[in-house]
């Protein structure tokens, strides 16, 4: 009987994981966006390998960069399938993750 029950639980891990996965990808593009539009060599944006994959396209790279506010990233995302079971911060959260996206109004 326990069997089952251990096969239950690891489902369920895996599913947790995968959320914050795709919750990672989303604050990890939104930090690679800060230091791309904050013009600063200070920073640098750490990106997953995953991710790094995705990016490595040029074309994927571009439409990300070139997005105009958080909603165009969304549905790039979307197109570029990582927008499966992201967790979405409120705006105001996102503001002080992200202060030079929210200066030039990327978040709104």
């Amino acid at each position: 009987m326990s069997s089952p029950l251990n096969t239950q639980i690891l489902v369920d891990l895996n599913c947790e994981q995968e959320v914050s996965k795709k919750s990672e990808s989303l604050m990890q593009i939104l930090d690679l966006l800060e230091v791309l539009k904050s013009n600063s060599n200070e920073k640098m944006a750490r990106i997953s390998g995953e991710l790094t994959e995705i990016l490595s396209n040029e074309d994927n790279l571009n439409k990300i960069e070139n997005a105009k506010n958080l909603n165009e990233l969304l549905e790039i995302l979307q197109e570029l399938n990582l927008s499966k079971m992201l967790k979405i911060y409120d705006n105001e959260t996102l503001k002080d993750y992200f202060p030079t996206l929210a200066r030039c109004e990327f978040i709104k």
